[in-house]
């Protein structure tokens, strides 16, 4: 769905939507193995598709106005020469930005994310504005995790730039079959994106977690 959106025509809108809603889901499948892992208690996982389905809707359509309200932000200020990166904010959090400041506000897109999608595990009502005090609530923690995914999605970058110029390559001067370039191209999308996700939902899983010990110990 992502390629078939950036190839533009009538299929772009629809395509981009089931793809923003396929990488929510796997942010939810991410977050609950993080959870689990970190002996936490979830409910994500006893949730049918078809309420899944409903929280995506409540989570995403929130997030795309915070994405187009900072957009606005970033150019009328002039914060950023590019403020359509920051567009990219939730596509971000699995696949490589364009620019530092893109690769910046992923993480905390991610984190705002993140604490909408455990109000939807409190049996709440994902709401963005509680997600955003919470976030400046547990700031002591949540950022600090923000920035070091940040840090390590700038160290990825030029990583994934290379085996992005090596596709490429293999792409136009290999004489493989097509299928199998296709299959290459594909499995070097799906590494990387999982490997961002997991980066950014671990650090913040963990991250929150630690910021609860300290409010208990506190």
């Amino acid at each position: 769905m992502r390629v078939l959106a950036f190839g533009g025509g009538l299929i772009a809108v629809p395509a981009i939507v089931i793809a923003d809603v396929s990488l929510l889901l796997a942010f939810v499948i991410v977050t609950w193995k993080m959870v689990t892992i970190t002996n936490g208690q979830t409910s994500l996982a006893e949730r049918g598709l078809a309420q899944q389905l409903v929280m995506t809707r409540s989570v995403l359509v929130p997030i795309f106005g915070l994405l187009i309200a900072a957009t606005c932000v970033a150019g009328l200020s002039g914060l950023t020469a590019e403020p359509g990166q920051l567009m990219m904010g939730f596509d971000g959090i699995a696949f490589d930005q364009a620019t530092h400041i893109g690769r910046l506000w992923s993480p905390i897109v991610a984190a705002i994310v993140l604490l909408m999608v455990l109000q939807v595990d409190e049996g709440q009502k994902p709401n963005l504005f509680r997600a955003m005090r919470e976030l400046l609530r547990r700031a002591a923690w949540l950022v600090p995790g923000a920035l070091l995914v940040a840090v390590l999605s700038i160290l990825l970058h030029p990583v994934q730039g290379w085996f992005r110029s090596v596709i490429t390559g293999l792409w136009f001067k290999a004489d493989a079959p097509q299928g199998i370039k296709i299959a290459l191209f594909f499995s070097y999308v799906v590494i990387f994106a999982t490997i961002r996700l997991w980066l950014t939902v671990a650090i913040l899983v963990l991250a929150l977690r630690r910021s609860y010990r300290s409010g208990a110990q506190g």
